[in-house]
């Protein structure tokens, strides 16, 4: 399904209709809207999976959702923006994902490094889970003086502790992926669309 298939205006109205059931993830079939979830998260990964391929052919491994999809399209123009970074919340916690890689500081020897973030970029929509990038923003990574041999990056304990008062122009993708259930998040909130570098 593509954004411009979507139709948001229908989706709004089975979402107020829906909201009073039970947050589930079933798939309805509707010829005229095309696939559906009653999982509103899910929707709205979807349709930015769809507005960043849309935008960046090369998708491999106000603020609201709907105002960043639409910035991210742009006009006629060409597209600059190829992002929306999300948070997703289970419960009334955000989600902290963990990913490892492995990096080289100082020392001739590979080892592995653990990222924690809040923020998210979808790079693949499966079934009920999504393929999610985890992203940081350079100013967070740092490399530590006490420890000649360890890179790290600053205390990541929360959303807001992560995201205030830092450049847009700073996010970046790691390039790590961790694979999540959809079912398992309540709610989304969407940055503005942004050009992401890795």
């Amino acid at each position: 399904m593509y954004f411009k298939d979507y139709d948001y205006e229908s989706y709004d109205q089975d979402w107020k209709d829906d909201h009073k059931k039970d947050c589930g993830y079933h798939k309805k079939e509707d010829k005229k809207k095309g696939k559906h979830y009653e999982n509103c998260v899910a929707d709205v990964l979807e349709a930015i999976l769809a507005a960043q391929k849309k935008a960046d052919k090369d998708n491999s491994c106000h603020t609201s959702c709907r105002q960043s999809i639409a910035d991210l399209l742009g006009e006629e123009k060409k597209v600059k923006k190829n992002t929306i970074p999300f948070i997703l919340y289970c419960g009334c916690e955000p989600y902290k994902g963990t990913g490892v890689t492995t990096y080289h500081c100082h020392s001739k020897k590979t080892k592995f490094k653990c990222v924690n973030s809040f923020l998210f970029k979808v790079k693949d929509i499966e079934k009920e889970c999504a393929v999610l990038e985890l992203l940081v923003f350079k100013s967070d990574l740092k490399y530590s003086k006490d420890h000649t041999d360890k890179c790290h990056s600053k205390g990541d304990h929360s959303a807001c502790g992560q995201i205030d008062h830092k450049e847009l122009d700073d996010l970046i993708g790691t390039g790590i992926c961790i694979t999540v259930d959809l079912s398992c998040f309540c709610s989304i909130t969407c940055l503005p669309a942004i050009h992401l570098r890795h």
